[in-house]
């Protein structure tokens, strides 16, 4: 998890990597969150869509999304933001994003068990299912989940290949642009070595860092399943900044895709270990902000889904 450093500690990092300048220069002259307008030449009439339910000025956001989704690689505005992306200072962010996780009091996962089920197994096998039984999830399984979700598998080299800039570490679900938006947040109810609280999943390191002592249970709630019986709920939550400024405003659906991936892999990955899950659609996404300190601006809470044992 990001942390505030000192001028001190900022000053005696810049002294030893050089290469920090350059990255943090690009990140701060491009916070820019959409390059495209928040209007659109030909739009679907209210009296249409909405007509006798709703005034013409009641915005209905997914209308709004997709009116404004224009991700045509011949629009100026979208190849100025792929364009950027390519220069040094751009690539060198990606090479060194795993500056971003605080590791000071982290908590190490087990090494990732290997999986060996059988890819049509897994797929036809799953299910969603909420009959958990109470009994704790063990941390392998857990550190075995969260690898398959956003764990590093891969590296690719910057510059040289000889004598490369920097390596950028590549994940095990795909990203646009390997940006990496999606953040996810572990609420860890009956996991075995891991005591009860928030943590988020910090895959450079392949750890976790606590982000709250409660488990977020209170704020998870569902009037169909009891959450405290599960093992633990993951939450996925989308950082605005990390995409929006290559892709404008299609990096929220790119986000949404990303999301997706990382989800599927969730549940085959639990499928294999015999456990099951299901995703929630009901949840108070601004309570749950609040408990992991999100800001509900450029920071949301996108989905979230529930892991335990079942019977």
């Amino acid at each position: 998890m990001a942390y505030q450093r000192s001028q001190q500690e900022v000053e005696q990092a810049l002294g030893e990597h050089s290469y920090l300048r350059a990255a943090g220069g690009f990140s701060m002259q491009h916070t820019l969150v959409s390059i495209y307008s928040s209007s659109t030449v030909v739009a679907t009439p209210d009296t249409v869509v909405r007509g006798r339910f709703a005034a013409s000025d009641d915005d209905f956001a997914g209308e709004q999304l997709l009116l404004n989704y224009r991700n045509d690689n011949a629009k100026l505005g979208f190849q100025l933001g792929i364009g950027r992306f390519y220069e040094p200072d751009a690539i060198l962010t990606s090479c060194h994003a795993d500056l971003e996780e605080d590791l000071r009091e982290a908590i190490a996962l087990p090494k990732p068990k290997p999986l060996k089920a059988g890819l049509t197994a897994v797929v036809t096998q799953r299910r969603s299912a909420r009959g958990f039984t109470g009994k704790p999830v063990e941390l392998t399984d857990l550190s075995a989940i969260l690898f398959h979700c956003q764990g590093t598998s891969g590296e690719l080299p910057y510059g040289n290949p000889a004598a490369p800039h920097g390596i950028i570490k590549l994940r095990n679900a795909p990203s646009g642009g390997g940006l990496y938006p999606i953040s996810l947040f572990v609420h860890a109810f009956a996991v075995n070595g891991l005591p009860p609280a928030t943590y988020e999943y910090l895959p450079y390191a392949h750890a976790v860092a606590k982000v709250a002592d409660g488990t977020g249970a209170e704020v998870l709630r569902s009037p169909d399943l009891e959450m405290t019986q599960s093992g633990f709920a993951v939450t996925f939550a989308y950082n605005l900044y990390h995409n929006s400024r290559k892709y404008g405003d299609s990096g929220v659906v790119f986000g949404l895709i990303e999301t997706g991936a990382i989800l599927q892999n969730l549940h085959l990955a639990r499928t294999a270990l015999g456990l099951i899950g299901c995703d929630q659609g009901s949840y108070d996404k601004t309570a749950i902000e609040r408990q992991l300190g999100l800001d509900g601006h450029t920071r949301h809470v996108v989905h979230v889904t529930v892991v335990g044992q079942g019977e």
